[in-house]
């Protein structure tokens, strides 16, 4: 299977209506690890970590929440 996502992709899933960061993809790759912002357009709050299946996520468009600075949320040491 082709994997869809990158580490880093901005993502929306559209079961949860959330947006959300991808950290490591697994189960080749057909689910995700992503971050998801506590407060929807901003990384600064905190974040959760949830796992989601690749079938019901798309590329996200938020804009703001691009924007955000994603290296706390992908523990990046960029």
């Amino acid at each position: 299977m082709t994997k869809n996502f990158q580490l880093t992709d901005l993502v929306y899933n559209r079961n949860t209506k959330e947006d959300g960061s991808v950290r490591r993809e697994y189960n080749g790759a057909t689910m995700y690890e992503v971050a998801v912002p506590q407060k929807g357009d901003s990384w600064a709050a905190a974040y959760h970590i949830s796992d989601w299946a690749e079938d019901v996520l798309k590329l996200s468009s938020n804009e703001r929440l691009k924007s955000s600075t994603l290296k706390m949320a992908l523990n990046l040491d960029v």
